[in-house]
């Protein structure tokens, strides 16, 4: 009896997790993945307004998916996780192939790259320490703003619009640089708030 129970309580505890998992919010995530090919198609064979459009749907899934977890109290670490790295993959990707097709500077891109890349790596190194992942602020959320603008700006390409363009890219690097150190602080504060690991003999 006592081994039934133990067998019921574990395929309950697997359904939850699974149940966890499986989730609208996750699945809106995971679709920003299932459009990037074809914006990356779009981009490649010159159909700028059809990638906007994709690009569009992706920020609209990207901003659903975050209101529903609250809604429907389905937010979870592995949701923000999950959200976190998909977003990176998303910008990353579409600022490469606005690098090779549009003529985006390379720097821009690997400024970008490299500082979610370390974002990243500070967040699931959070989440294994401390079971917690930190969440965007108001300066990440100003860098994301300004890397979609970018897109957007080198995307439609339009030439009567090209003196924005060096505005945005200086605008684009202080958000870089603010944000990395904004990430930083909050890195270091949440680490240090790290309960130490007591020994045998405590």
């Amino acid at each position: 009896m006592a081994n039934n129970n133990q067998a019921n309580q574990e395929i309950r505890a697997g359904r939850l997790e699974l149940g966890k998992v499986l989730t609208l919010p996750n699945f809106l995530s995971i679709s920003r993945l299932f459009l990037l090919p074809l914006i990356l198609l779009t981009l490649a064979t010159k159909q700028s307004v059809t990638a906007l459009i994709l690009m569009v749907l992706s920020w609209i899934s990207d901003a659903l998916d975050g209101y529903l977890a609250r809604k429907m109290n389905l937010v979870s670490n592995l949701g923000k996780l999950l959200d976190h790295l998909v977003d990176k993959i998303w910008v990353g990707t579409i600022l490469v192939t606005l690098v090779l097709v549009k003529g985006l500077p390379v720097y821009i891109a690997a400024a970008v790259i490299i500082r979610d890349l370390l974002i990243v790596f500070g967040s699931s190194f959070i989440a294994n320490s401390q079971k917690n992942i930190v969440s965007s602020n108001f300066m990440g959320k100003i860098a994301g703003f300004l890397f979609a603008l970018i897109i957007v700006v080198y995307t439609l390409d339009i030439k009567k619009f090209e003196f924005i363009k060096n505005y945005l890219l200086v605008a684009v690097l202080i958000a870089i640089i603010l944000s990395f150190i904004n990430y930083s602080y909050i890195f270091i504060r949440t680490m240090r708030k790290t309960p130490s690991i007591p020994t045998e003999s405590e």
